[in-house]
């Protein structure tokens, strides 16, 4: 799994592209902490480049969740496809996170 980031106003994003499983969720997991150890953290996590993804892969997104909201500050994911929708629908993680079509539009909220 390959993580870039990018910095948009006080928004982190953090773009994965890979698989996002149990296998390569610990290091996508490990960063997505740090930044949410941030006083008042914004992340938004773009999916556009996971190709797959398992419930065990989500979790560490559950994970920077819970810190991100103890932190008083905000996540949501975006540009999520196919098969890996499929997985957040079925956990029912999309009712706990803000699901975004496109960054542009998570941007604007």
């Amino acid at each position: 799994m390959e993580i870039a980031e990018e910095i948009r106003g006080r928004v982190t994003i953090v773009s994965a592209r890979g698989r996002l499983d149990g296998e390569t969720s610990s290091l996508f997991g490990e960063r997505l902490q740090q930044l949410a150890s941030k006083p008042e953290p914004r992340l938004l996590i773009d999916l556009s480049g996971v190709s797959s993804s398992r419930a065990r892969g989500f979790r560490v997104v559950m994970a920077a969740l819970k810190k991100v909201h103890a932190g008083k500050g905000d996540l949501a994911v975006c540009a999520v496809k196919g098969p890996v929708r499929e997985v957040l629908d079925i956990t029912g993680f999309t009712t706990l996170l803000r699901v975004f079509p496109e960054r542009a539009t998570a941007l604007k909220h």
